[in-house]
């Protein structure tokens, strides 16, 4: 009799251990489909923004006469990151 309920109490400990790490298995999937959306997110916004920084680099380069030098040190990047900006690579 004991040795039944001890193995009744062991099946129901496991079982509950199976219960919680199925749960902690969907919190970790959750976990991981909301990051990835969130950085794909991220990447779309930074794609817009670099845009928009492109397109004020090219303005001050070519229609404000800012020097490639000068906008390396505003923009914090080095002057061939600019020509190729402004070169369209």
């Amino acid at each position: 009799m004991e040795d039944e309920l001890n193995d009744l109490l062991i099946k129901a400990q496991e079982n509950i251990s199976d219960s919680v790490d199925k749960q902690q298995e969907e919190v970790y999937l959750q976990a991981l489909r909301e990051s990835l959306y969130e950085l794909v997110n991220l990447e779309i916004l930074n794609n817009k923004y670099l845009e928009v920084r492109n397109q004020a680099i090219n303005n001050l380069y070519n229609e404000c006469g800012y020097s490639a030098i000068k906008l390396a040190d505003i923009v914090g990047v080095s002057r061939q990151m600019i020509h190729n900006i402004v070169k369209g690579k």
